[in-house]
């Protein structure tokens, strides 16, 4: 074909076998025979838009083209360890073009005869990474052992095999601007994330990319494509052959730093709104309660010390419990499933599962994890940081505020559950070292199995989503929305009085039998109190811990419920509520409780 001739053949010898490939079919044929939207109608010379035999720039090689004399945005991050500076090398040749601030036809040198009928086209579209190149994967930066010792999730430069430029990383160590089939002029296929994971090594002590469910699920797109916006040859079917592409893409990036996207959670939504996973967890934060993903959009989640659970500022998103490089399915957090105990499809509480496994936390003992082992530690993260008395309130969305206080004013979640905190007497045991101690237990089911001095049980019992399959739906299990207030997976009145049923005790009655609870020939007079007279549970009982009484006996000295305020005050010569331990089964109960006077009331 005229035009290639000698220059191929010098091209060809001048430069290294893997930057030549057939660039004659590709969309860098600009001349009349190129296959792509942008192509000359009058110049049939394929190679004379980048280079020319003589006469050349000095940029090299043989550079035909005009160089941009722009000033770019330069890629930032909190989590980069590289230093890119402004382009150079064979970047600054790419920009000539996709800068979209020089046209196509700015050349040098035209062939005699030829009339350049490109010298008012400038590439548009997703080609044009603009001047702004914050948003795309950063050039220019030195990736030597250097760097891969400062960042440990970068494999060795000697070991990956693409080209860098002086040790430099360029446009052209992803892409050879010849080849036609890996496309986008790509020197790895980017299928099952091979091109990424040349460079990126992604692990942790408890997980690793490899095995994660962004790298192997097969699951495909069972309604919109949240892949579409890559080109049908780009793209695969699947998950595990999308990869990377999940959630990152190198170029025209919505959330700039660290490549996302989307909007944080909506990438997430891409897959997780039921078309492509199974359930769909986007419903979930349309819930009356829910953690509130919404209020910090985009850059919230940083993998640096901002994240440091004892002093970042108050948010969460999808990535402060999911380690998307890392999470992967897992039986449920369930400790055990009351149709069916002998159900194997559970957990042993209080251990993570694979889906939460990689992520920060809170340790029983306050200290930070930077890997959580235990489902509790990730809870603490937000709900039982150290030194915070008020996480409850601070931290936590309800359908409406309640504004109550209990009698030991302990409202930091870690100290209402570890018997090691100051003064704690009764828990529901979510912690290893924890487990139950009350042998004052006599209203357990028999019929599931846990037992009142050894057993250990999760969060997610209690916080689930009451449309889980933990709570018999079909939906998706773990705290990520309920329609039952204090995000609960059955119900459970948190009114001081509401007329009892047995539905609105279904939350207690998981584990605790009715007939037995009620019984008040046992000595509890649960059915004076709860069935007779309407009042509900929470006002002697905190179903988290007490550092007052046994029997998690913590009673709740005021509350606002639907603009009624109730109050527990002390009596019988004790200035506060009081219950007092008579023996197995017995107590005394010193106070002033809506409207009847306890000096005392035994039971």
């Amino acid at each position: 074909m005229r035009g290639l001739g000698l220059l191929a053949i010098l091209l060809f010898f001048a430069a290294p076998a893997w930057a030549v490939r057939d660039v004659v079919n590709t969309t860098h044929n600009l001349s009349a025979s190129g296959p792509g939207p942008f192509k000359s109608l009058n110049v049939d010379q394929v190679c004379v838009f980048c280079h020319t035999p003589h006469n050349t720039q000095p940029q090299g090689p043989l550079w035909n083209h005009g160089l941009s004399g722009q000033t770019y945005i330069e890629y930032g991050s909190s989590t980069l360890q590289a230093f890119p500076g402004q382009p150079t090398g064979l970047s600054r040749l790419c920009l000539a073009c996709h800068d979209g601030t020089v046209a196509l036809g700015a050349l040098g040198n035209l062939p005699p005869g030829m009339v350049n009928d490109l010298q008012s086209t400038f590439l548009a579209g997703r080609a044009n990474l603009g001047t702004d190149l914050a948003d795309d994967h950063p050039i220019s930066f030195a990736y030597d052992t250097a760097l891969q010792v400062a960042d440990q999730e970068l494999a060795n430069p000697a070991s990956i095999g693409l080209p860098l430029e002086n040790t430099e990383l360029q446009c052209t160590t992803c892409h050879d601007v010849h080849e036609k089939d890996i496309v986008p002029f790509l020197r790895r296929t980017t299928a099952n994330g091979e091109l990424c994971t040349t460079c990126h090594v992604r692990g942790g002590a408890t997980w690793d990319w490899g095995s994660s469910a962004h790298a192997t699920s097969t699951a495909t797109a069972g309604g919109a494509n949240p892949w579409s916006e890559r080109k049908a040859a780009w793209r695969g079917n699947t998950v595990a052959q999308n990869a990377c592409f999940n959630c990152h893409t190198p170029h025209n990036a919505a959330t700039p730093a660290r490549l996302i996207k989307d909007q944080e959670e909506n990438t997430c939504y891409l897959c997780h709104d039921g078309t492509v996973a199974a359930t769909d967890i986007q419903n979930e934060s349309i819930k009356i309660v829910r953690h509130p993903m919404e209020i910090t959009p985009n850059t919230r989640h940083d993998a640096t010390s901002v994240e440091d659970p004892l002093t970042m500022s108050f948010h969460v998103e999808c990535t402060d419990c999911h380690n998307p490089h890392g999470a992967k399915s897992g039986p449920p957090m369930v400790s055990f499933r009351p149709n069916d105990p002998s159900d194997p499809n559970h957990t042993t509480p209080p251990l993570a599962n694979a889906s939460i496994l990689g992520v920060s936390g809170i340790s029983a003992t306050g200290a930070v994890k930077a890997e959580i082992d235990f489902q509790y530690e990730l809870c603490f993260k937000c709900h039982g940081v150290p030194g915070d008395s008020a996480c409850e309130n601070q931290r936590c969305t309800t359908a409406r505020s309640l504004n109550m206080t209990r009698q030991d004013g302990i409202y930091n979640l870690r100290d209402k559950v570890i018997s090691g905190s100051s003064g704690l007497v009764s828990y529901h045991p979510i912690e290893i070292n924890n487990p139950g101690n009350n042998t004052e237990v006599p209203s357990l089911r028999t019929d599931i199995p846990l037992n009142r001095t050894s057993s250990l049980i999760y969060c997610t019992d209690c916080h689930n989503g009451e449309s889980s399959v933990a709570a018999g739906g079909t939906g998706p299990d773990g705290p990520h929305g309920s329609n039952v207030e204090a995000m609960l997976a059955e119900t459970y009145p948190m009114e001081p009085e509401r007329a009892y049923s047995s539905a609105q005790y279904a939350l207690c009655y998981q584990c605790h039998d009715e007939g037995l609870l009620l019984d008040d020939a046992s000595g509890f007079s649960h059915n004076r109190h709860v069935r007779s007279r309407g009042f509900t549970c929470i006002n002697c009982h905190d179903p988290h811990g007490s550092q007052s009484s046994q029997h998690l006996i913590n009673f709740l000295t005021s509350t606002d419920s639907g603009g009624q305020v109730f109050q527990i005050t002390g009596d019988g010569g004790f200035a506060e509520p009081t219950w007092q331990d008579d023996g197995n089964f017995k107590g005394s109960c010193f106070l002033n409780c809506h409207g009847s006077r306890h000096r005392p009331k035994r039971y």
